[in-house]
């Protein structure tokens, strides 16, 4: 059976909790030690006579309802940073994925060097190099992009065991 305490009855574990040693124990079981009750307990401070295990006290906190609306609100918060960083990632992938070298042409076939600078197309370059001539004059660009199938295999949209995409590269003659 839940057990409760003096907090406001409609304390909802978005603010920390009063007693700073079951905030720590609350921010421990959801971060570094992931669900351990034991490790929890003991990462918070908390130091157990030999009659009362770690295990036990840590399970034992774990019955206050104020405690367990803290983890939930920590668990909400933490699963909320994970899938931004998540769709992120997918972002990221998906231009590595799509971007070609044609789309850095501009209008009359010649390179367009705003999309250099563009964001959504950048991030799919691997390498940008300068080529010079003997007396240091610039000649042109190598551009070089990302392996749009390994980018590809991570979404899941490829298998893992075909060959690697062939490395883009263009040479823009400046």
């Amino acid at each position: 059976m839940p057990r409760t305490r003096q907090l406001p009855a409609n304390y909802d574990g978005s603010g920390p909790l009063p007693n700073p040693r079951h905030e720590a124990f609350c921010v421990a079981y959801v971060g570094e030690q992931r669900g351990n009750a034991a490790a929890s307990y003991r990462a918070a401070g908390y130091k157990t006579k030999k009659r009362h295990p770690d295990a036990a006290a840590g399970q034992r906190l774990l019955t206050f309802v104020d405690i367990q609306k803290r983890i939930a609100h920590l668990e909400n918060e933490l699963a909320e940073k994970e899938k931004l960083k998540a769709i992120d990632a997918i972002r990221h992938l998906k231009a590595v994925a799509t971007v070609t070298l044609a789309d850095f042409i501009g209008s009359g076939g010649h390179i367009d060097i705003k999309k250099l600078r563009d964001p959504a197309l950048a991030q799919a370059i691997q390498e940008i190099t300068p080529i010079f001539d003997k007396d240091g004059c610039l000649l042109d660009y190598r551009i070089k992009l990302k392996d749009s199938m390994k980018a590809l295999q991570l979404l899941g949209l490829a298998e893992a065991d075909q060959p690697g995409g062939v490395q883009q590269v263009l040479v823009i003659n400046v």
